[in-house]
């Protein structure tokens, strides 16, 4: 029987990684502009870590819409997630706030945050019947455990 649980897990992890999918494919179509914006950053090896990127995001935002590995593929975003937190809206938002109300509405506000968020929330609670991995029974194997 399909729950409303299975389609909101459907609607989040399709939303969430179409959008890094299509974040990945423009970062991976124009790695200069990326590695540029990772030296910018202060990303040590900023080719090698923009290119990783670009593709992780690409590969496992495709793998969360299909819902094959997911809980992988959603705790690797959200890895990435929170290297973009420590090197881009963390530094960010100290520098632009003045008061910790500021900090703190900034910060909270940030697509980076809410992502992060997201995906842990998905990590944990899997993918929903509507997956690839209920057929192959992958999800079954966290379960299990």
């Amino acid at each position: 029987m399909t729950t409303a649980r299975d389609l909101w897990l459907l609607v989040a992890r399709a939303s969430v990684g179409v959008m890094f999918f299509i974040s990945g494919w423009g970062k991976a179509a124009n790695p200069k502009k990326f590695a540029a914006d990772f030296a910018a950053w202060g990303i040590p090896e900023p080719d090698l870590a923009s290119t990783v990127t670009a593709w992780a995001e690409l590969i496992l935002g495709a793998l969360l819409v299909l819902g094959l590995l997911a809980r992988i593929a959603a705790a690797g975003l959200a890895i990435t997630m929170a290297g973009a937190i420590f090197y881009s809206v963390w530094p960010t938002v100290m520098g632009a706030s003045t008061t910790p109300t500021g900090f703190l509405s900034q910060f909270f506000y940030s697509p980076e945050w809410l992502l992060l968020l997201v995906l842990l929330a998905l990590a944990g609670a899997g993918p929903g019947r509507f997956a690839l991995d209920e057929p192959l029974g992958i999800e079954a194997r966290f379960q299990r455990r």
